[in-house]
C-alpha cells in the first residue's frame, strides 16, 4: 500500500474489522472503508481503473471479498498467497453456486505479484507493484536487455505553421 500511494495511486484499504482500520495502521491511505467483505466492492465504487489486493489471512474472509470483486469490471484482482489457495477459494464460490467464465478470471491474477524472488513483505510489496504497473500499461514485464529496441516508445513532435 505505501510504495502504492507513492507512486500517487488512490489506496483505498477495506476491512469488516473496525479495530484493523486505523491510520496508524494505514498512514498513506486515502480512505479507510468499514465494509462486509460480500459489499467490499459496491463500498469502494470498484469500476474499470480500480486495482484491488486480497488478504485478509481468513480464507472465508478472502472469499467473499473475491466474490465482491468478481462481479465488478476491476482492472486487476490480485489475490496473495500459493496459486493452490486461489483454486481452493475458486473451488468455494463454485459449491456456492459462482462459478465465474474465463472472462471473469482474466484480470484474476494468483498469486500476485511479478516472479522476481520477492522475499519478505516488503519485496513482495514492490512484485506486486511491478505486476499492476505492468497491466496498467498492458507491458509484457520481461527483462528490459530482452526488449530488442528502445526501452521508451518515442514522441514525434512536428513543427506546425
Amino acid at each position: 500500500m505505501e510504495f502504492g500511494a507513492r507512486l500517487g495511486w488512490r489506496v483505498e484499504v477495506v476491512d469488516d474489522r473496525r479495530a484493523f482500520l486505523t491510520v496508524e495502521r494505514f498512514p498513506q491511505a486515502l480512505r479507510l472503508v468499514h465494509a462486509q467483505p460480500a459489499d467490499a466492492a459496491e463500498a469502494i465504487g470498484a469500476d474499470a481503473l480500480a486495482h484491488v489486493v486480497v488478504m485478509s489471512h481468513n480464507f472465508l474472509r478472502d472469499a467473499a471479498y473475491l466474490r465482491s470483486f468478481l462481479a465488478r469490471p476491476v482492472a486487476y484482482l490480485g489475490l496473495l498467497g500459493p496459486a493452490a489457495r486461489l483454486e481452493r477459494l475458486l473451488e468455494a464460490l463454485a459449491d456456492e453456486g459462482v462459478t465465474p467464465t474465463a472472462g471473469d478470471l482474466t484480470h484474476v491474477h494468483g498469486p500476485a505479484g511479478l516472479d522476481v524472488g520477492a522475499e519478505g513483505p516488503e519485496e513482495i510489496a514492490w512484485a506486486i507493484v511491478a505486476e499492476i504497473l505492468a497491466v496498467q500499461r498492458k507491458a509484457p514485464a520481461g527483462f528490459l536487455w530482452a526488449r530488442g529496441g528502445p526501452i521508451h516508445a518515442r514522441t514525434v513532435m512536428r513543427r506546425v505553421g
